[in-house]
């Protein structure tokens, strides 16, 4: 048994597909049963790896924020209001995917509907069958791992916003399209929420970047 689960792959769903509230595993269940343990470890590991590719000074203030609050507790405080819970990897992910639509697109100030997204991914996952195999372990290593980077990503995002530092924001939306298109296959420039989830934007005039404050967790 200790040897599947060594096996195991924890990875991100490959250009999940729009669903609607009836699709097969739109209620899927992608809980998981949550470790202190595995959480140190996933921390101490992102942490260690901020040191060398953000500085020391940004993996300090982390680190201290951290030891007053769990990443958990602090996610959850900004996504709770879009229905998102802890110890669930499409939630963890959904607002994820959020944020870095928000950033790649410059729409900061954008209202977005999380529970089509967060069903969109419950389908993907459902439809995964090396996901549907996981142990709660990797599960959890894979949402805490969302978790991490978001909270990461939303203060830097939030910084520059409120600076109105445009060489970063605009650093900040090519990593965000780079990351997803590598990662997921999906280029997030033509995407659009919708409420089946994230689709192909429809042909028209694409509005333009607004320059407001970030809202939280992709409100």
């Amino acid at each position: 048994m200790a040897q599947e689960e060594e096996e195991q792959t924890a990875t991100p769903p490959a250009a999940p597909a729009p669903a609607a509230p009836d699709s097969p595993g739109a209620n899927f269940d992608t809980g998981y049963r949550p470790s202190p343990s595995v959480s140190a470890r996933v921390q101490r590991e992102f942490l260690n790896q901020l040191r060398w590719s953000s500085g020391a000074e940004v993996r300090d203030n982390l680190a201290a924020a951290f030891r007053e609050r769990s990443p958990t507790d602090i996610w959850l405080e900004l996504v709770e209001k879009d229905g998102l819970k802890a110890n669930n990897v499409a939630d963890a992910l959904t607002a994820y995917w959020v944020l870095n639509w928000i950033t790649a697109n410059g729409f900061y100030t954008a209202k977005v509907n999380n529970a089509p997204i967060q069903r969109q991914l419950r389908s993907a996952f459902y439809a995964d069958r090396n996901f549907r195999t996981l142990s709660d372990m990797k599960k959890q290593e894979l949402a805490e791992g969302y978790i991490l980077n978001f909270l990461l990503e939303h203060a830097a995002l939030n910084n520059a916003v409120e600076a109105r530092d445009v060489p970063t924001l605009n650093r900040l939306a090519a990593a965000s399209v780079l990351r997803f298109q590598k990662d997921m296959g999906v280029n997030l420039l033509l995407l659009e929420p919708s409420e089946e989830g994230f689709r192909a934007r429809r042909l028209g005039p694409v509005p333009q970047p607004e320059q407001q404050p970030a809202p939280e967790a992709g409100d």
